[in-house]
């Protein structure tokens, strides 16, 4: 059965551990809010030390002891963290000091700007609007008139006394506890964090183990290797990941300096942190020192090169470093990341803006190692959430033939269209078929499907070339108009030279097979039926054998025996379920074997290439059809060999290898086999008169 939606399904008990689950959520988004002073620091300290893991285990590798490899970690990052801060606050402190410098070029380039745009009049009118707003708002409220009390009344002209409340100085006791106010807070949560970050690194084998006995005591191999690969992962990513963001800071500093910017090593320590904020963490990082650029230099040369730095800088590192590092990605898909960002500045702050990358990839990597965390991998990572077979019943079922067609092409691109169809179409349809067996599908989606499926494989119609059609027009244009045919037929050829084709080039068919639509395919009992049948007779017009598609109405009581008159030389009975079992299909071929014409080959096709597919050839063994397939490709080779005369020359090799092993029994039955394929090949002389070729797809 496939999955429902709990919320959509009429189970109480479904619905209830929704509710359960959702209830769940609000309580741990409210814990993570109102406990974030402790959890911030947590979350701090093990992506820390997902960091700090390599250069440990290297270190633990030349034989230094534990704790004093942990000493030496530790130390370096914190003295490279505390001294990033120091120089940061000294740069910070240095530009406040020459803003004021900056005033007048500002002031002037502000004016340019408005003068610029004065014809337009925009800013004049802005400008206006808000001064007269806060004229306003800063315009106080008149109180009543107080009631006269002799002649110490005030006057309505009187002023009212300007009173200004001044607070000495902090000294003291005072100033060190504003100090301390300022400085603690900070202080407190690196000192925790620092401490976390010791223990972890010491204990990293202890909480390695408990993880493994929370979540994978049963299957101890399994669990293992799992978390250990996901922690490799994990500090291998945060690693270069760091890395990266100090290169790029570096060369932000750098190309600062060279151009004459005040403050380099802030802006590069700035646009190393803003960096961790995907996507525009960059571009954020820019608009200080495009600011303070348009402040320093009269012209606009230097705002100019500023932005083509943090551009170019950005787009190097994204485009080239980082898919050399990571590969393909980080394994979250891209609305994964932006929500992740929003959610964690949300509920933490700016910490939260610059850990949400982090803290979203290392949920996605347990979700996809942990089997209790699966969901966590459905919403943050970047693999399909559904198969392709269930892709495409989503998509037909919808009737979104444009997106399965899309969808078609890409997988097409490494595989055949017989391929593509098998796998993934049929797929999709055997789930559909599954659905409408427990009544889940109502005539009007299955009438959806059918008609998704089909304009699908129009859309395709020309996706493969049908190599040996379009040579044999090409050789009657060649023959009728000389020249011009001629080149068409060698462009065609240096076309095919270059095509990656996967089907095989058929050889010329029988001539009483290249006519007309020698092959019928008919829907045993419902749309899906016809749909599955359709998708083979698309597969033949690729192979240049023309095939026609009917639905089940052809078979009925009423219109059986209108088949009499078929041209058709192979009939194909399409199904994707038995329905009411292998007794019909072989009372129907029964039937058809009287009302068809002398010689038309019989294929029965249940697209079931299952574990059970043996066992039901053999339930259908006994239908008396001339062949079975459970796949495209098989019923395809089976007309394709019927086209070609082919399957005569099998009949007689299978009858020799059973007389060379003295097998009589297989003997008999392959002479039987023989003279069968031998009545049922039409001689040349039968081929029908007067029939125009159907039209085909180019």
């Amino acid at each position: 059965m496939s999955p429902r939606l709990p919320l959509l399904t009429t189970s109480a008990d479904a619905r209830a551990a929704t509710l359960q689950g959702l209830l769940i959520a609000t309580i741990v988004i409210g814990a993570l809010y109102f406990a974030r002073d402790v959890l911030l620091p947590l979350a701090l300290a093990i992506l820390l030390s997902f960091v700090l893991t390599p250069p440990l285990l290297l270190l633990r590798r030349i034989k230094v002891p534990r704790v004093l490899a942990v000493a030496i970690v530790v130390g370096v990052a914190f003295a490279i963290i505390f001294g990033l801060g120091w120089l940061i606050s000294r740069e910070a402190t240095q530009l406040a000091a020459d803003l004021p410098g900056y005033q007048a070029t500002l002031s002037q380039k502000i004016q340019s700007l408005r003068e610029s745009t004065s014809e337009s009049k925009v800013l004049q009118k802005a400008e206006d609007v808000l001064t007269d707003l806060q004229a306003q708002l800063d315009q106080p409220q008149q109180a009543p008139p107080a009631p006269s009390v002799g002649a110490e009344a005030l006057h309505p002209d009187d002023k009212p006394v300007v009173v200004e409340v001044r607070q000495p100085p902090p000294t003291g006791l005072a100033l060190y506890r504003r100090i301390a106010g300022t400085l603690l807070p900070p202080l407190a949560t690196a000192g925790i964090v620092l401490l976390l970050v010791v223990f972890i690194l010491l204990q990293r084998e202890d909480l390695r183990d408990r993880l493994i006995r929370l979540f994978g005591a049963s299957d101890l191999q399994r669990a293992t290797s799992t978390m250990s690969d996901a922690a490799g992962r994990l500090s291998r990513y945060f690693l270069s990941q760091v890395l990266i963001n100090a290169a790029y800071g570096t060369f932000i500093a750098v190309a600062l300096w060279a151009i004459g910017m005040p403050s380099p090593i802030a802006w590069g320590i700035l646009a190393m942190l803003m960096r961790f904020v995907p996507y525009v963490g960059s571009y954020i990082a820019a608009a200080l020192p495009l600011l303070i650029a348009a402040a320093i230099d009269p012209g606009w040369t230097t705002v100019i090169m500023v932005l083509v730095l943090f551009v170019a800088g950005e787009m190097f590192m994204g485009q080239v470093v980082e898919p050399q590092v990571f590969g393909r990605g980080t394994g979250v898909t891209p609305i994964a990341v932006i929500a992740s960002t929003i959610f964690w500045a949300w509920l933490w702050g700016p910490l939260g803006l610059l850990i949400a990358m982090p803290i979203t990839v290392c949920l996605a990597v347990l979700g996809r190692h942990v089997e209790g965390l699966g969901f966590l991998d459905v919403l943050l990572g970047d693999e399909p959430a559904l198969t392709p077979e269930q892709s495409f019943y989503q998509r037909a079922l919808t009737g979104d033939a444009a997106e399965a067609t899309y969808q078609a092409e890409l997988c097409l691109k490494d595989q055949s269209l017989v391929a593509y169809l098998d796998r993934v179409a049929l797929g999709g349809l055997k789930l559909a078929e599954r659905d409408a067996a427990r009544g889940a599908l109502d005539g009007q989606q299955t009438e959806r499907i059918a008609r998704t499926v089909k304009e699908m494989l129009e859309n395709l119609a020309d996706f493969e070339p049908r190599r040996w059609f379009q040579r044999l027009r090409h050789k009657d244009e060649a023959t009728e108009n000389g020249k011009e045919g001629a080149e068409g037929l060698a462009s065609l050829e240096a076309a095919e030279e270059d095509a990656e084709e996967k089907l095989p080039v058929i050889d010329p068919l029988l001539p009483e097979w290249r006519d007309g639509e020698p092959v019928l395919v008919i829907g045993g009992r419902s749309m899906l039926d016809e749909v599955a049948g359709a998708m083979l007779a698309a597969v033949l017009e690729k192979r240049g054998l023309g095939a026609k598609a009917l639905g089940p109405e052809a078979i009925s009581a009423g219109h059986i025996t209108s088949l009499h008159n078929t041209q058709a030389r192979l009939l194909c009975l399409s199904y994707l379920g038995l329905g009411t079992g292998p007794a019909h299909i072989r009372y129907l071929v029964k039937r058809l074997r009287r009302i068809l014409p002398e010689g038309t080959l019989i294929l029965v096709a249940y697209w079931q290439d299952g574990q059970d597919s043996d066992s039901v050839k053999e339930l259908l063994d006994v239908a008396g059809a001339d062949a079975y397939a459970a796949t495209l490709h098989e019923a395809a080779e089976y007309c394709v060999k019927a086209a070609k005369g082919e399957l005569k020359g099998e009949a007689e090799a299978a009858e020799g290898e059973a007389e060379k092993g003295g097998d009589t029994a297989a003997a008999a039955k392959a002479t039987a086999a023989k003279a069968a394929s031998a009545a049922k090949t039409p001689a040349p002389a039968d081929k029908p008169k007067g029939k125009k070729p159907a039209a085909r797809v180019a």
